[in-house]
């Protein structure tokens, strides 16, 4: 069943409906997976030979979510999933946030964890941060997580725990692989912990040599049996972000064996057997969940893709076209990560619960969501309030999940990263209201990152797509998923009232986080603080080295003491 299509709106926003508190709060579990296309599970495509039962099962019980929207690379697809804002609005809309850059979410951002610890839930997270962690402050534990455990930076190797990207040293024999860098210098160990009481979180080396996944696996379980025996009455928000399938390619011998067999190639048995991995252990956590009927009743299950899959190998994305062409990972979708195009953004994603009204379990719904819709989803779920939030752009979604309202969303912003900054390659600007989307190769923004004007969406020789060389371009995304007609000239009111949006998003960003100094902007109270130390080798915790007292202009660096 099918719900939820989309027609060109009336008007730009539609407030959402409120929702009243539940009988009892429910708990909410949210599993976020890495690097994975909209192409790349059972639910999503039952030709491909996926074997991901236990997402499958969910999802087919549950809401799928195919209109569903994320941002291109990691850092700012959490930044706006934990903040319901967008990443105009935070500094993440050009870049991840590197190992040894000194920079956060600014600590006058509410994160989800602290919305819910209003009203009464425990919080925990177990797997991949990427949101900053130069003071104690900006790490989960300082963010709202009663209970941490796993890895701050963006990638490492799975079972070694290196914090470096890299490429597997065996696809399915990590166990003792050291990650290098590529420079011969190592970024240093980083698998954190805190403990059931809360705490700082402390470098645990007992994980040293334990894949990332089993590791998540085994916390999660032991979480919910103890939540389950002590704390029975309290709601919880587990929060499990797994490293399954960012590279390095590599897993267990027993999910890769799954596929080995001529109908796939060498690079999809690896891949696969990464995502039956995910699979398995979600399975593993769903089935503990499971051993106390009023636990798993009350409990909501999210899950999300961080963004759209990035190229492989050539036997695993079987490439058609170019500039940049459709792989399959995110098919039909054009695109890949780092990328506005759908396939960098549209991701899997599904809602699973009890809690459902029988109408909509086991329908796929095209409403439009974003990313920042969870948010206020959440607290909505919760009994909460966002009073204590800065000004959100997301949506309580709730109501149009439970088939009780009308889509609450009309527009989305892909992207506004200014010309030549960042990792977010080029188009540089994107927008879509209702079935219509624009993309820019291009676009300046007055008194940011040196812009000297707003726009315009000029043509720009440069791009490397020619229907972008020669400015704007309009795609209908119903008839037109794969964005292979432009629509420019034949609708030009529909593109003229897209850019005049584009521009008011526009003006409302500030400064972009970079690598360098100062980081983001004159302004930045850090501007002028160190990076991270050099690493001292893989076994070195790579963890905070300025010491945990807030955003002190007076003294933005107090350097940790070296252990």
């Amino acid at each position: 069943r099918v719900r939820g299509e989309m027609a060109f709106p009336a008007v730009l926003m539609v407030a959402a409906a409120g929702v009243g508190a539940m009988a009892s709060a429910p708990n909410i579990m949210f599993i976020l997976a890495d690097d994975l296309g909209y192409n790349e599970m059972g639910f999503m495509n039952s030709t491909r030979g996926l074997i991901t039962p236990n997402l499958d099962a969910l999802a087919n019980t549950g809401v799928i979510l195919k209109n569903y929207y994320v941002q291109p690379i990691c850092s700012p697809t959490r930044s706006a999933l934990m903040t319901g804002r967008y990443t105009i609005r935070l500094g993440t809309q050009s870049n991840v946030i590197y190992w040894d850059t000194p920079w956060g979410i600014p600590l006058n951002e509410t994160y989800i964890p602290q919305n819910l610890k209003e009203v009464g839930y425990k919080t925990a997270m177990f797997g991949k941060w990427h949101l900053g962690m130069f003071k104690d402050a900006y790490t989960p534990r300082g963010r709202g997580f009663d209970e941490h455990m796993g890895y701050f930076q963006g990638c490492e190797s799975a079972y070694t725990h290196v914090a470096a990207c890299c490429t597997a040293g065996s696809p399915t024999n990590d166990q003792d692989y050291v990650c290098d860098n590529g420079e011969g210098q190592y970024l240093g160990y980083d698998w954190f912990k805190s403990g059931d009481a809360g705490g700082e979180s402390v470098p645990d080396f007992s994980a040293n040599h334990t894949n990332s996944a089993t590791l998540i696996s085994a916390a999660a379980r032991e979480f919910l049996s103890r939540v389950a025996t002590v704390d029975s009455t309290t709601p919880w928000f587990l929060y499990l972000p797994f490293q399954n399938i960012h590279a390095p390619y590599t897993c267990d011998p027993e999910y890769r064996l799954q596929y080995n067999n001529s109908r796939f190639s060498e690079g999809e048995q690896t891949m696969f057997g990464y995502i039956t991995e995910l699979d398995t252990k979600v399975g593993e956590i769903v089935d503990q969940l499971k051993t106390v009927p009023t636990q798993m009743s009350n409990t909501i299950i999210i899950f999300s893709s961080d963004n759209g899959a990035p190229p492989a190998t050539p036997d695993v994305n079987h490439k058609v076209g170019n500039n940049p062409g459709w792989i399959a990972r995110n098919h039909p979708f054009r695109g890949f990560k780092t990328l506005i195009w759908e396939g960098g953004t549209r991701v899997a994603g599904f809602v699973h619960s009890d809690l459902l009204p029988a109408s909509v379990k086991g329908t796929i719904s095209n409403s439009l969501f974003h990313v920042t819709d969870w948010l206020p989803t959440i607290v909505a779920m919760a009994g909460g309030n966002t009073a204590r939030n800065l000004p959100l752009d997301g949506h309580n979604q709730w109501p149009t999940l439970m088939g009780k309202s009308v889509d609450a969303r009309t527009e989305m912003l892909y992207g506004l990263n200014p010309a030549g900054i960042g990792q977010a390659g080029p188009p540089k600007a994107g927008l879509r209201m209702g079935d219509y989307k624009v993309l820019c190769w291009s676009y300046s923004i007055e008194g940011i990152s040196g812009g000297n004007e707003t726009g315009p969406c000029s043509p720009c020789p440069g791009a490397n797509d020619p229907e972008l060389a020669k400015g704007p371009v309009l795609f209908n995304l119903v008839t037109d998923p794969g964005e292979t007609t432009n629509l420019a000239a034949s609708q030009p009111g529909v593109l003229a009232k897209l850019l005049v949006r584009l521009k008011e998003l526009a003006l409302e960003s500030v400064e972009p986080q970079q690598w360098d100094p100062p980081y983001q902007g004159a302004s930045y109270y850090c501007a002028d603080c160190p990076k991270h130390p050099p690493g001292k080798g893989a076994a070195a915790p790579w963890g905070p080295w300025c010491k945990n007292n807030g955003e002190d202009r007076q003294s933005p660096c107090i350097p940790v003491e070296a252990e």
